[in-house]
């Protein structure tokens, strides 16, 4: 399975962060997905989300996101993430739907190769840049 994974610390101005914070941390953890798609000539937008959420966060905590690749349709993929803190406790998890349109046109299309590809992949999803 290919994957992504993003580290970073919970920032608030109070000290318990925001379930909606934590949805934002989600889609962060995303940004390395949305890049390799726009590399492959479409943009993957999110049509569903679920996000079931464990465990509080507090500020300054560190946290690991972890996304990877569940499943490929025709024109949608289906990213699984999960974030923890640093002593391996799951915070949260949450199902994304994504689905693959066409940059100038908007309208949806085929999930590309380059991404079907990545299901039968053990790697890591690292920038290119």
């Amino acid at each position: 399975m290919t994957y992504s994974e993003l580290e970073l610390v919970a920032k608030t101005s109070k000290g318990h962060v925001s379930n909606v914070k934590l949805f934002d941390y989600f889609d962060q953890a995303r940004m390395e997905w949305y890049r390799f798609c726009i590399d492959q000539g479409v943009e993957a937008v999110a049509v569903h989300i679920s996000v079931d959420y464990k465990k509080e966060v507090f500020n300054n905590d560190s946290l690991i996101v972890r996304s990877w690749l569940e499943r490929v349709g025709n024109t949608s993929f289906t990213l699984m993430q999960r974030m923890e803190n640093t002593l391996g406790n799951q915070i949260a998890s949450a199902e994304v739907v994504l689905t693959t349109i066409n940059r100038q046109t908007r309208i949806k299309t085929a999930v590309p190769q380059a991404v079907r590809d990545l299901l039968h992949q053990d790697a890591e999803l690292v920038k290119n840049r």
